[in-house]
């Protein structure tokens, strides 16, 4: 569903989760693939970074991540791609995307953007929304609240202690 906003509404999610200026905007998109856990997009507000966002996605979300990062050049246009065409014969401005909650294990998304003076925003998977805000070069901004943190080896060895007393 789109809803329109009025210019000038403020910063706020239409949920109204929480102010752009509370959101941590997005520096450095990262991809894995393991054979294992499957394909991840790891965001982090800068490379050195200890806290990050990770989301696993499936294989066509992937590519599409991959190849607005320039990782690959598919041979046809892949579907996000055939409607930014589309949406580049309209008046569109794409203003952010925001990764702003986790409800049932699974992550939600909003892309704002404006049409003729009036701002709009969109509900969107955000696998979606990231591969749009790299085609873009908009914004991309994560709740913090959504964040994990990479552990210290300290932390692992304790951790892996920890496991090892466990009876099952």
């Amino acid at each position: 569903m789109v809803v329109p906003r009025r210019k000038g509404a403020g910063s706020r999610s239409r949920e109204g989760n929480m102010a752009e200026a509370e959101l941590v905007t997005i520096q450095e998109v990262f991809l894995k693939t393991d054979r294992n856990t499957g394909n991840m997009v790891i965001l982090k507000e800068r490379e050195d970074e200890k806290r990050y966002f990770m989301m696993f996605v499936g294989d066509s979300e992937f590519a599409a991540i991959a190849k607005e990062k320039g990782l690959m050049e598919p041979k046809r246009p892949l579907t996000h791609e055939i409607y930014l065409r589309i949406l580049e014969s309209l008046p569109v401005e794409f203003l952010r995307v925001e990764i702003h909650d986790m409800k049932d294990n699974t992550y939600y998304a909003n892309v704002f953007f404006r049409v003729n003076g009036t701002d709009f925003v969109i509900d969107s998977r955000p696998s979606d929304a990231v591969a749009l805000a790299l085609n873009r070069k908009i914004p991309l901004l994560v709740n913090p609240k959504l964040f994990r943190r990479e552990l210290t080896p300290e932390e692992v060895k304790e951790y892996e202690e920890i496991c090892k007393t466990v009876k099952f």
